[in-house]
């Protein structure tokens, strides 16, 4: 003979309430990891940025070295944009132009219009360089000296690739002619 057996007990619903506690919890951290990766993915997209745009910025500064080093006679100064080499005091600060104005006076990094970095390390456009014609300083201290060095200060400008990295760099360059 087959008995049924009915419980009359009721039941609280206990693991119910943990089991959706914990999946809200682990929700949570799901949606916090995902977050935290996203940011860490845009912090080493902007830390590539500025690195490319640093080494391109680096190239335009040792090609505007590379022409004062070339150079036979010490080049002649200009004060008409675009120069490749200014008279002393013609530029103003370079720190915070804008592309408009590197456009118009800087000198573009290898052939004009090329994109010679554009394709190597992927920047937006290829830097820019100006150099400037600083002084005239004697190795000696007799009046009248004609033996020295011309000083000369080479700013190069770049953006990264996704235009939003600005880099500028200076340095100072000296040459005996």
């Amino acid at each position: 003979m087959l008995r049924s057996f009915a419980h009359s007990q009721t039941q609280s619903g206990a693991a119910l309430v943990t089991s959706l506690l914990l999946l809200v919890v682990l929700t949570v951290l799901g949606i916090t990891t995902m977050q935290m990766t996203r940011m860490q993915e845009r912090m080493a997209g902007n830390t590539r940025d500025i690195a490319v745009a640093f080494q391109a910025a680096e190239a335009a500064l040792r090609d505007g070295e590379a022409v004062i080093d070339d150079a036979a006679t010490a080049p002649l100064p200009c004060v008409t944009a675009p120069c490749n080499v200014y008279a002393v005091g013609v530029l103003p600060l370079l720190n915070n132009r804008n592309a408009a104005w590197w456009n118009a006076n800087g000198i573009e990094f290898g052939a004009p219009g090329v994109g010679e970095l554009q394709d190597t390390l992927g920047v937006a456009a290829d830097p820019r360089r100006t150099v400037e014609y600083l002084r005239f300083v004697p190795d000696d201290l007799m009046v009248g000296a004609t033996t020295g060095r011309d000083f000369y200060q080479i700013t190069a400008a770049s953006r990264g690739a996704s235009n939003n990295a600005n880099v500028v760099l200076q340095t100072t360059f000296a040459k005996s002619f």
